[in-house]
């Protein structure tokens, strides 16, 4: 072990290496003494190496700072220097230094760099005092990593904050969801904005997650408001076609929202109705290739050629049908008079088959 006189020696050379040689020197009494080192060892590493820290180079005190950074005796005053230098000194100190207290950490996270910040996001144990400071300062970096580290506590604000900035943050996200205490209210705000990646990652976490059960009970009320407003617009759309077959509602304004909102099955339906004819064989004819009977049905209707032009596009858009074909089709449809719309849809009902209207 180095002796005093050795020590001393060492002092008094006051260049560069000179106090580089002091601090190791006392480095090596200090770590080399292990569990064995008494208070006074601490007290005479501490306060010398306070005294010089200011004129040593950044390598130099970035070799102290690894060496000392996991000793438990390791003098707090000096820890916390360590601890606001620069990141590549401070590193080792902030994410390790079991010297540091909570309040070390608070005063620290509440005024460095994000960089520090980072350095104390990954701590073994993170105090929930430290989580907030780190919450409220914090980059999506040091966001990230506090929230993938296990050992970190939040307050139930914090996690609510945390949430908030996780919105457009998937990497955030990524790492709450993979928290097993986050609580039920900031599970509530973080679902329904999570990736669809994620949601199914959270698929495969254990049956008693929130987020499972969260998910599960989202997915059933989305199924059941789905169920409840087809239950509406069926209803709406019976409502409607009943108002046109007995003349409430003038037949054009149904044809219309219908053919705009490309409800298929409900215009097929429509006309069936005011037809008198099978829904099933009116459906087929709103995409027959061939547009003759479609004509016939909404002539004898009464459906005027702009309400017709509303279920042309609608054919347009499902049979690719250009520009010259759509005027062609208009066309037929004027040249068709209501009267022999009228004799053509009775013939058809009498014949059953012809052009494809198969009404058995």
């Amino acid at each position: 072990m180095i002796n005093l006189s050795k020590l001393a020696e060492l002092a008094r050379d006051t260049s560069a290496v000179g106090r580089k040689s002091l601090v190791g020197a006392l480095t090596d009494l200090f770590v080399g003494a292990g569990d064995d080192r008494d208070e006074q060892i601490s007290l005479l590493f501490g306060d010398i190496v306070l005294k010089v820290l200011g004129q040593l180079e950044e390598e130099t005190r970035m070799i102290l700072a690894k060496r000392v950074c996991h000793e438990e005796d390791a003098p707090r005053d000096l820890m916390v220097s360590l601890a606001k230098d620069k990141i590549s000194v401070a590193e080792p100190v902030l994410e390790n230094s079991p010297s540091l207290t909570t309040d070390d950490l608070v005063e620290i996270a509440s005024s460095a760099s994000m960089d520090h910040l980072g350095a104390i996001a990954v701590r073994k144990t993170v105090d929930k005092a430290v989580t907030s400071v780190l919450v409220d300062r914090g980059d999506s970096r040091v966001l990230t990593r506090v929230a993938e580290n296990e050992g970190a506590e939040f307050a139930e604000s914090s996690f609510l904050k945390l949430v908030e900035k996780a919105r457009s943050d998937e990497s955030i996200q990524a790492a709450l969801v993979s928290r097993p205490d986050l609580p039920e209210e900031a599970a509530h705000a973080l679902v329904p904005f999570l990736t669809s990646a994620l949601k199914e990652r959270i698929t495969s976490l254990g049956a008693d997650n929130t987020l499972v059960h969260l998910l599960a009970q989202r997915a059933a009320t989305e199924v059941a408001a789905r169920a409840h407003k087809l239950d509406d617009a069926r209803e709406e759309s019976n409502a409607l076609i009943k108002d046109v077959v007995s003349r409430k509602t003038d037949i054009d304004d149904a044809v219309k929202t219908f053919a705009r909102s490309d409800r298929t099955a409900e215009l097929g339906m429509l006309l069936a109705k005011v037809s008198e004819l099978p829904s099933s064989a009116v459906s087929q004819l709103l995409f027959s290739s061939s547009d003759k009977p479609l004509i016939i049905l909404c002539k004898a209707n009464g459906v005027t050629a702009e309400a017709y032009k509303d279920v042309l596009t609608m054919r347009a858009r499902r049979l690719r049908i250009g520009g010259l074909e759509l005027n062609a089709a208009i066309q037929r449809y004027a040249a068709l008079s209501e009267e022999g719309a009228k004799r053509s849809l009775e013939t058809l009902k009498k014949s059953g088959a012809n052009f494809g209207l198969k009404t058995g």
